[in-house]
């Protein structure tokens, strides 16, 4: 007969098992990170555009952390079949992404380079979930070996155009090559630190497109939507020409570049937020309003900068709010590069 100790270490594989075969990213910052865990790592397939996007979850609270992006910089993701095995568990050895589960890696057993697809960071420019548009998401960075093991590090652009006062939305995106056509997407609240108040976009992202021969879509990209109701690529259904974040889809390993430098003297320094306060705005009239947004209690960086657009000239703020409060648990060391 089983101790209960044994039972118990039973049951809790048991658990982690059934949440496992599928991976997710796992920060505060993550919209619904504070659920069950599996839905986050529930892969998309066949579903209703409402259903996929976001996971369906814009109706679940809106995290009140944000992931850091410094310009020129990387940044450390956790990515995992379980928020257990994740800096925010306790049943990880800090290493593999799925210790109880290979197969997660949807990459063969054991792990086939060959078989690694990539993913993606992707940034858009609003400042809540339920505002972003499919088409508004951009790719700034790729990891060619993703997913291969907890810890996934992706560089940030050198130029890269600050977030609004409440910050941007981000997204993870991913595909595993040995399995069924499905997609994974986790949303996050995320910020740019050290960028351009100028920066000004290369031009509007574009769906990829299947080019290993040469042809592919040059400049800023959209993520890669498919396997559900709605979608932005032509896939032939082939297993070998499955989507995938590397160059058969047009997309380099690294940083990519999605912005072009703006006039000099725009860059905006970022720091740490610890909570939220009140900031200034100045509009076009020159009138201060009050505005509650998320800025620094300790130093922040002021700025004045003036854009002009169609001729009006706008003062966009007087204090530049940098970050949302990171969580970290409890003698947890969050992974991620300031």
């Amino acid at each position: 007969m089983l101790s209960f100790t044994a039972a118990a270490a039973t049951l809790l594989s048991t658990l982690l098992s059934l949440a496992n075969a599928h991976m997710g990213m796992f920060h505060p910052s993550v919209l619904d990170f504070d659920g069950n865990g599996y839905d986050l790592v529930t892969p998309l397939s066949n579903l209703p555009f409402e259903q996929w996007w976001f996971h369906g979850d814009l109706n679940k609270p809106t995290p009140t952390s944000s992931f850091p992006l410094p310009a020129g910089g990387t940044v450390t993701v956790e990515l995992a079949c379980n928020k257990e095995f994740t800096s925010y568990g306790d049943s990880g050895d800090g290493e593999d992404a799925c210790p109880t589960d290979v197969a997660s890696y949807h990459a063969g057993d054991p792990i086939d380079d060959a078989q690694l697809m990539g993913c993606a960071l992707a940034i858009a420019y609003e400042s809540s979930f339920a505002a972003v548009k499919p088409e508004e998401f951009v790719v700034f960075s790729v990891n060619r070996r993703c997913v291969s093991a907890l810890r996934t590090e992706f560089a940030v652009p050198q130029t890269m155009r600050m977030c609004p006062q409440a910050g941007c939305i981000c997204a993870w995106f991913w595909q595993g090559q040995d399995s069924a056509d499905e997609m994974y997407m986790n949303g996050f609240r995320c910020h740019v630190t050290g960028g351009q108040a100028s920066a000004t976009p290369i031009a509007d992202p574009k769906p990829p497109r299947w080019c290993p021969d040469g042809g592919c879509v040059e400049g800023p990209k959209q993520p890669m939507y498919w396997a559900n109701k709605q979608s932005n690529i032509a896939f032939s259904g082939e297993y070998a020409k499955k989507p995938s974040y590397n160059m058969k889809w047009g997309f380099r390993d690294g940083a990519q570049e999605i912005f072009s430098a703006g006039v000099a003297g725009g860059k905006v320094e970022g720091s740490s937020s610890e909570a939220y306060a009140p900031t200034k705005t100045v509009g076009p009239s020159g009138t201060s309003l009050e505005t509650t947004a998320f800025v620094s209690t300790g130093v922040p960086t002021t700025f004045s900068i003036v854009t002009k657009t169609s001729g009006q000239e706008e003062m966009l703020s007087e204090t530049y709010p940098p970050a949302l409060p990171v969580s970290t648990p409890p003698g947890k060391s969050v992974p991620v590069n300031h």
